[in-house]
């Protein structure tokens, strides 16, 4: 026997907490029109312990509210590694998938062979998806080589994966069950509320209607961060990462990888507008900003990977360039709504 809840490939994969949702949710409009708001603003955490020594540790989306446990279209149970324990972890995934139910779970993905990390350890959440009895494995979803993507593990693999985990090794512990429900929430989104959260992100600020309830995911990111820090939000972000690229201080692996995701929301915002009318068919699109921005992020990445910063100059300089023609692009975006 075997079953696959349905997934699909989100088009934002920056942060593993986004993809468990997004990947589970269809995109017909009421749901598209909703996950745009929650990716148009952005927020920093910037270490102030010295002005040479600044360092970014993390950038993320501020969104309207935590999507985690806050989208109106996913049921979501939280339980405990105790209450996991009173059956074996396999019964347990296949009783849930059966029951329409996706699990998220921390696990040691040092187990896990499509993770190739057998020599290091790994505590890390994997989504599971599906399973097949006959050939004895779970489908999972999860970062695999730096990139979001469906692979198989077998029953032992996740088993021992279970059982080796180390409670508190990851910041949270036990699983996230999610299933879809059947309610027809109201998600009034009109041309107001898109305009207040891009003239948010134009002028770093968060003066919108936000319902923002971060939850302990923010806390997660800021509790090994020394106490004197400053937030920034929108745009003014661009001229913290210029700095630090430009040899202030280190960056973050995650940061560009954000910002190209950011870019792709703006620019599926802006191709979903024309296709409603709300903007006129040949509206300028956002296809130079992206591409220009994946561009960046890729020559870092490479960087990264080579333990190479020689490009971090040109780097800064793109993200300069990029900067100027986003400031004129959301200015003429929020007179054109």
């Amino acid at each position: 026997m075997r079953k696959i809840l349905p997934m699909i490939m989100p088009e934002i994969t920056s942060f593993q907490h986004y993809t468990a949702i997004l990947s589970i949710i269809d995109n017909d409009d009421r749901i598209q029109e909703w996950k745009f708001t929650h990716f148009f603003q952005l927020f920093a955490l910037v270490n102030d312990y010295n002005e040479n020594g600044k360092h970014i540790p993390y950038v993320d989306f501020y969104s309207t509210t935590y999507i985690l446990k806050s989208t109106p279209w996913v049921n979501v149970q939280t339980v405990t590694m105790h209450e996991l324990n009173q059956q074996d972890i396999i019964d347990y995934v296949i009783a849930s998938i059966d029951a329409e139910q996706y699990v998220y779970i921390s696990v040691e993905c040092q187990h896990i062979v499509a993770h190739n990390k057998p020599d290091e350890s790994f505590p890390h959440p994997i989504i599971i998806f599906g399973y097949d009895r006959e050939q004895q494995v779970v489908h999972i979803a999860d970062f695999f080589n730096s990139a979001y993507s469906f692979k198989e593990a077998s029953f032992q693999e996740l088993r021992t994966a279970y059982e080796t985990y180390v409670e508190g090794s990851f910041w949270w512990d036990g699983a996230q069950v999610l299933a879809l429900n059947d309610n027809e929430p109201k998600v009034s989104i009109d041309s107001a509320f898109y305009k207040s959260l891009l003239s948010d992100y134009l002028h770093s600020t968060t003066q919108a209607p936000y319902v923002l309830d971060y939850g302990s995911d923010l806390i997660h990111h800021t509790k090994t961060v020394p106490s004197v820090y400053s937030t920034k939000y929108g745009m003014s972000i661009y001229d913290e990462l210029i700095a630090n690229f430009g040899g202030r201080g280190p960056v973050d692996y995650t940061v560009l990888p954000v910002l190209t995701d950011h870019k792709r929301n703006l620019y599926q915002f802006i191709e979903y507008m024309k296709t409603k009318g709300v903007l006129p068919s040949d509206y300028p699109d956002y296809c130079e900003i992206l591409n220009k921005t994946k561009a960046t992020r890729n020559t870092f990445l490479k960087g990264v990977l080579r333990g190479d910063d020689r490009y971090y100059k040109q780097i800064a300089d793109n993200l300069a360039e990029i900067r100027d023609l986003e400031r004129r692009a959301i200015a003429d975006l929020i007179e054109a709504l």
